[in-house]
């Protein structure tokens, strides 16, 4: 359902999510995620997340309500976020959760994304391509 790898040299965590999520399962993931956040944050760096939802199936409402809800409210907000997958469906979903944050864009790929995320210009795209 999700692995997660943590760089703390570069401070970027990588998610890798598949399958059908549940909200129990969110909930899973984001105990995770924070372990992980706290993990980079110890080395004094704000974390960047990378999230690769290629091999995710179409989510549920809720699921995707959820994690709208969280990346605006989580205590330990990522300085970045690049979520990407090639698939239609999905990118309309991961579009939906990217809309809550300027500081969340949408790729078709991982290089674009890492690009994106690794960039110093304050100027981001919502999107890089339809």
């Amino acid at each position: 359902m999700h692995s997660i790898t943590t760089d703390l040299g570069s401070g970027i965590i990588e998610v890798e999510a598949s399958g059908f999520w549940t909200i129990a399962h969110v909930e899973d993931f984001l105990r995770d995620l924070e372990r992980e956040a706290r993990r980079v944050l110890a080395t004094g760096k704000r974390h960047m997340l990378l999230c690769n939802f290629s091999k995710s199936a179409i989510q549920p409402q809720e699921v995707i309500t959820m994690l709208q809800r969280v990346a605006v409210s989580m205590p330990l907000k990522s300085r970045r976020v690049a979520l990407y997958t090639e698939g239609k469906l999905a990118r309309l979903q991961v579009k939906r959760i990217a809309s809550v944050r300027d500081d969340m864009a949408v790729f078709d790929d991982r290089e674009t994304a890492l690009a994106w995320m690794l960039a110093d210009s304050s100027a981001h795209p919502r999107s890089m391509h339809p």
